[in-house]
């Protein structure tokens, strides 16, 4: 634990931080009224909804994640890989509206699923973009943290 606090206390520019904070709230907001919308219609139209809340939603905490990684300075250069950088915002959208579309079904199963769906998105693409991180170093993982970090996802 004193890892993790060590690290958001002394490695990450604050403003940045809250930064991704408004950005999270605007988009959870936003996402919310989406999905409202697509509950109000059906067939193709709740179809669209579904993909519009899925973008809103994957570019919202794609957005976050990476406002939080650009507020992380270890105190070496950090740069970060396009491909993977781009793969992570494209995994967020697609994961994201397939559990939307799972979680709009009527089965009493459907809701848990579509947001275990989303919650893996959002895993998926959390280190797909710390798998894009690049610094003149080595990158170590701890299994124990991260482990957490997918089951709080």
């Amino acid at each position: 634990m004193f890892r993790v606090f060590n690290c958001l206390a002394t490695e990450h520019d604050w403003r940045l931080v809250f930064v991704a904070a408004f950005v999270c709230l605007a988009a959870s907001l936003v996402s919310v009224r989406l999905i409202h919308r697509a509950q109000a219609t059906a067939g193709r139209t709740q179809t669209m909804w579904i993909v519009t809340a899925g973008a809103v939603t994957g570019f919202g905490m794609w957005a976050i994640h990476f406002i939080a990684m650009l507020a992380y300075q270890p105190g070496i250069p950090v740069a970060y890989e396009i491909g993977l950088t781009s793969l992570s915002l494209l995994v967020a959208i697609t994961v994201t509206s397939l559990g939307f579309a799972i979680a709009m079904a009527s089965a009493p199963w459907a809701a848990p699923a579509g947001g275990a769906l989303v919650g893996a998105g959002g895993a998926a693409m959390h280190f797909l973009g710390m798998q894009a991180l690049e610094v003149s170093g080595r990158v170590g993982w701890s299994l124990d943290l991260v482990v957490v970090s997918i089951l709080l996802e």
